[in-house]
């Protein structure tokens, strides 16, 4: 029996498939591995790429006529020593001068693409303005919300009147300027000077109001910067300006995408999924955008948006493992519905349109279930050592990994930077947004975490760091509505910045309850301009443990540990105990203030310049002065008085010893008072991808 087949660049499909004698396509090696699992497996088989490039017009999908049966698995792999990139699109060639560093190429009939890429980087659309926003103007008459999703108001001196913008689109963030969670990318049906409002296409999920961000893209006219281009349709012609260290991009690898995902792993039914195959030291690279993009409906992805370099659904044990993917319109990887201890280990993937790797199980509700624990279909995916960066490219609300009702997951020792919004976010739907029966089973307090599948996950070892670089209202790790048991554990925050509005470092927000949250370095988190680093870790939710964390010089902190209950959701029953906290704002922050919101709060360390440690927002106790963000400041001997004393008895304020803190190093010397309060020593050595 053959186990092993070849193929390569120069291969031809009525080849044999041997070393000598390689095939072509992936395509043609899938049939020859398919004949033989149709036949039955005694042994493992090997598909061995050769190094080059590998050009797609169509997905290639696997289904459960690929799966590796009788115990034995099917691998697709680089041949040793090589580099096989499998990529969805053409490369452009044949570029002339047009003006100054703008070149133009004439392209086959029918190539319609939304981004472009170059020598590995994305070339964006010509937008105006070329950098930063605009901002949505004031209607000069009343309008109501539904108008505001109609459309946008621009000032008359953004959009010059004589500019053509016929097939733009408009790239926005709704929110007034102020909620900055989500952006969608809408395109113009009408421009209307006279009113200077663009119309879109269709409506907007949410109202647009006045001091939105946003800039439009797509015109000829706008192509004023370099690394831009502009796509004329109706001619097939390419127009592309160079960056200053490009004087001929007919020497660059220019490739304009054709398809919106490469691999399409996806069995029959949940009952017949794919499974036992694995793809190993492979490139994944290229894949298009979307004319429109629609921010989700409750935290849930569209229909047309779920998507990726690749794609996997119905599908259990599938393995991707020392791959890079790169060069994504949407996503790096895609774990939709239906999916069962997916391991995704030791990758490089970067410069995504959107989530380096999401995983969605069904919103509660959905799905053709008659129970929440059938529901449960999306869980146990080991994450792992992969290096996540540059995501979020052409959607504002892009991060390194999405957890959405999916649990059971490990999500260990990622490296994760360059994020617009959050390093990883896990999501569901919080409980007083829900409706009154699910699946025919009345929804109550007692039972509502029981549809909430983003849950008993373990967050560890994880490297953040320049997240929340557009964005604002968000951290650095995030969750919202989700179900319980979730640790936080180990993870090292760090280098990031809130540069308007305010955000977090670790954020349990709205029905974020029964957390763990250990052993975690928060160091060197900042703000910028008008931004407002607030509280490093805030716990929303019940039931939250905060313990043994390190939060170490973040001197732009407004508060080291912060609560606030809102939206109707209860937040009480904090634990806090042996956390660290250095030179980091306010020992604690209440946004407002209930007899249950600690369960315990002791065995601190407290530094900050040798300054008196403060509690500060609103507490019933008489204050000692106003804080930063106009509430209250309490002393340290107020908030001793506060429930008979209850709260950081054993509490010491006093240096932690670092060994090294100058070097950055925070390990502690032996001498530390840390010790005796119950410190346990973080694994430093264990963070980050191994």
């Amino acid at each position: 029996m053959i186990t092993n087949y070849y193929l390569a660049p120069n291969g031809n499909d009525n080849a044999h498939g041997s070393l000598d004698d390689p095939f072509l396509s992936i395509q043609r090696a899938q049939e020859e591995v398919r004949e033989q699992i149709k036949n039955g497996m005694s042994h493992d088989i090997t598909v061995f790429l050769r190094g080059g490039l590998y050009e797609l017009d169509a997905p290639l999908r696997f289904d459960n006529r690929d799966s590796g049966r009788d115990r034995c698995h099917v691998q697709y792999t680089s041949y040793p020593g090589e580099r096989a990139t499998i990529a969805g699109g053409k490369q452009i060639t044949g570029w002339t001068p047009y003006k100054g560093k703008v070149w133009i190429a004439k392209l086959e009939s029918g190539i319609h693409f939304h981004t472009l890429y170059a020598d590995g980087q994305r070339i964006h659309q010509a937008r105006l303005p070329a950098t930063g926003y605009f901002e949505t103007e004031k209607p000069s008459v009343h309008h109501d919300e539904q108008n505001n999703k109609q459309g946008i108001h621009y000032r008359s001196e953004d959009l010059p009147s004589h500019y053509d913008l016929t097939g733009t689109q408009l790239y926005v963030w709704p929110g007034e300027g102020e909620w900055n969670w989500f952006t969608e990318t809408k395109p113009v049906a009408s421009n209307s000077v006279e009113r200077q409002q663009l119309v879109f296409e269709s409506d907007a999920t949410w109202p647009i109001g006045a001091g939105s961000r946003y800039y439009i893209q797509g015109s000829l006219d706008f192509l004023q910067a370099p690394g831009q281009f502009h796509l004329d349709k109706a001619s097939g012609t390419l127009y592309y300006y160079v960056s200053d260290d490009v004087s001929d991009p007919n020497k660059q690898t220019v490739i304009a995408p054709t398809i919106k995902r490469l691999l399409d792993i996806n069995g029959v039914s949940p009952l017949e999924p794919v499974q036992n195959i694995s793809f190993t030291g492979l490139t994944f690279a290229c894949t298009d955008f979307f004319r429109e993009y629609r921010m989700m409906d409750d935290n849930v992805e569209q229909a047309e948006h779920r998507e990726g370099l690749i794609y996997i659904n119905h599908a259990r044990h599938i393995q991707v493992t020392s791959c890079k993917l790169e060069q994504s319109g949407s996503c790096g990887i895609y774990l939709d519905h239906y999916t069962y201890d997916i391991t995704i280990n030791r990758n490089d993937i970067r410069h995504f349109g959107y989530i380096g790797i999401s995983l969605n199980g069904f919103a509660p509700g959905t799905g053709p279930f008659t129970s929440p624990i059938a529901s449960y279909t999306n869980s146990y995916h080991k994450i792992k050592n992969n290096r996540i960066e540059h995501g979020g490219e052409l959607v504002g609300h892009g991060c390194g990994i999405l957890l959405y009702q999916s649990g059971n997951n490990e999500i260990t020792n990622n490296l994760i930077a360059n994020m617009p919004r959050y390093g990883i976010s896990l999501k569901g739907l919080r409980h007083k947004t829900m409706p009154s029966e699910l699946y025919g089973i009345p929804v109550t307090w007692e039972n509502h975490w029981d549809f909430l599948h983003s849950r008993s996950n373990l967050i560890a070892y994880n490297d953040i760091s320049n997240v929340m670089t557009d964005s604002q209202d968000g951290g650095l790790i995030e969750a919202w509505g989700v179900g319980r048991g979730n640790v936080i554990h180990s993870n090292y925050l760090h280098d990031s910045g809130i540069h308007f509005s305010f955000g977090f470092g670790i954020y349990l927000d709205d029905a974020a309850d029964d957390f763990t949250v250990t052993n975690n370095i928060i160091s060197s988190l900042y703000s910028t301009g008008e931004g407002k680093l607030w509280m490093l870790i805030f716990s929303k939710g019940i039931g939250n443990r905060i313990k043994n964390n390190l939060l170490v010089a973040n001197p732009d902190a407004i508060s080291a540990i912060g609560s606030q209950e809102m939206a109707d959701e209860e937040n009480k029953h904090i634990e806090i105990c042996s956390n660290i906290i250095y030179n980091s704002g306010y020992l604690y922050y209440f946004v407002n203030y209930s007899d249950e919101r600690f369960s315990s709060s002791d065995r601190n360390l407290y530094w900050m310049n040798n300054k008196p440690c403060i509690i500060a927002g609103s507490l019933p106790l008489l204050a000692s002065g106003e804080d930063s963000l106009g509430r209250q400041e309490y002393s340290w001997e107020q908030w001793r008085m506060l429930a008979q004393g209850k709260y950081d008895k054993h509490t010491i304020h006093g240096e932690p010893l670092f060994q090294f803190a100058e070097d950055g190093d925070y390990r502690l010397h032996p001498s530390s008072p840390a010790y005796q309060l119950g410190w346990s020593d973080i694994e430093f050595e264990k963070i980050g991808p191994k």
